[in-house]
């Protein structure tokens, strides 16, 4: 029965979990989907999120004592948001990944449609010259955040079943380059790349011809240097970068006052919640330049933590595509561990003075609810994958985008 069961492909893709004796000789055999996840990835997240509290109480107490009279309100709204993420990524670490298949389209739909309900005036909450929010009452939500994974299941679900060149591939990539445009027109132009980066990720993985991603990225890049130099304030940002102390004043402030931040802490850190740079000098010291903050109460060794918890992230996330039972979990592996490695590498590197300010945050650390919440489904998702391991179905092993990848 169990050979059976195992050469049977309406056996393998109805998504039904076999019963009694049936599940039995699954398991024996090793293909059962429901195993363990992976502990090293649940282990990793669990001490970002605490850390992550932790800096955000920390880098928020002034500001919050000053405009709430309460030292705990940023922290409170982040560890709810946080709680709320763990649930999700405890709910979706238990479901068949493979269901997230069927709905990449209306994922996608209901990002776009989301996405442009922050360009209508009256509808999307405006706050420091960006749309980039929908209120409900006293919730805010930033579609642009959901719109990174709807992309990256969109992609991973048409990579799985058509080699790059398909015209359904085409299809889905200008759908993704229309999420990113919309995002820019909020404007938010940091967010709009971390979809474009998970793409290229994407893209990449699939087997695409290396020339024209290098094409790709070149046409890019002239598209948003033509942009950027029609946008006053984003033309300011690349010149304060690279000569801060040209309007060290105004432009020049956030890298200055960040790296004063980083080079107080020296190889220890002054202490936990020391930090002077985030009395009212270092800009948006609980979100975008919480790095600076965590680098100068923690020093060179708290920044190394941090950073080796990112590295092994990646490292783990990307065992976990290699693991993977089907192509499209693989694909949606990669797209979820580039995309969030890829946003913590961009974090780091702008708050140490290496990239023009962009306004990323930093995964599991900043404050931000949305953020942290669709971070963290996106883990659950991962989890979910990494349960998923084991030798691939015979009828995957036939696909030929498979061969292709493995040749």
């Amino acid at each position: 029965m169990s050979s059976k069961i195992l050469s049977t492909p309406s056996g393998l893709k109805s998504g039904n979990r076999p019963r009694g004796r049936a599940a039995n000789a699954r398991k024996q055999v090793g293909g059962e989907y429901k195993g363990l996840p992976d502990p090293a990835i649940v282990t990793i997240v669990l001490s970002l999120c605490g850390f992550g509290l932790m800096a955000v109480f920390s880098a928020s107490a002034p500001e919050s004592l000053q405009c709430y009279q309460d030292t705990f309100v940023f922290f409170r709204r982040q560890a709810i948001a946080c709680v709320i993420g763990l649930v999700c990524m405890y709910i979706l670490s238990r479901q068949d990944y493979r269901q997230l298949k069927r709905l990449a389209w209306p994922l996608a739909i209901i990002s776009l449609f989301m996405l442009g309900l922050t360009l209508m005036p009256g509808l999307a909450v405006t706050a420091k010259g960006s749309s980039r929010w929908i209120g409900f009452g006293p919730i805010q939500f930033q579609p642009s955040e959901f719109c990174k994974l709807a992309s990256l299941i969109l992609m991973s679900a048409g990579l799985s079943q058509y080699f790059w060149w398909h015209r359904q591939i085409l299809f889905r990539i200008g759908v993704t380059l229309i999420m990113a445009f919309i995002v820019i027109k909020q404007p938010d132009l940091g967010t709009a790349l971390m979809i474009l980066g998970g793409l290229l990720a994407l893209l990449y993985a699939s087997g695409t011809n290396s020339i024209l991603l290098f094409l790709s990225l070149g046409g890019g890049f002239f598209v948003v240097w033509h942009h950027i130099q029609k946008t006053p304030y984003q033309m300011a940002r690349i010149q304060s970068w690279l000569n801060p102390y040209l309007h060290p004043q105004s432009e020049g402030w956030n890298i200055i006052q960040a790296q004063l931040a980083i080079g107080s802490g020296g190889l220890m850190g002054v202490g936990f919640g020391r930090s002077l740079q985030k009395l009212y000098y270092l800009p948006v010291q609980h979100a975008d330049f919480i790095f600076a903050v965590i680098a100068e109460e923690f020093g060179w060794f708290g920044c190394l933590a941090l950073i080796s918890l990112f590295v092994l992230l990646g490292y783990y996330g990307f065992k976990a595509a290699v693991n993977s039972r089907t192509i499209f979990g693989r694909f949606l592996a990669i797209g979820i561990t580039s995309s969030i490695t890829l946003q913590a590498m961009v974090n780091i590197m702008v708050t140490s003075g290496l990239l023009p300010v962009t306004g990323i945050t930093l995964p599991f650390v900043s404050y931000g609810g949305t953020s942290i919440v669709i971070t963290l489904v996106m883990v659950g998702i991962l989890l979910s994958i990494s349960r998923d391991r084991g030798p691939m179905p015979e009828e995957e092993e036939q696909d030929p985008l498979d061969r292709r990848l493995i040749s």
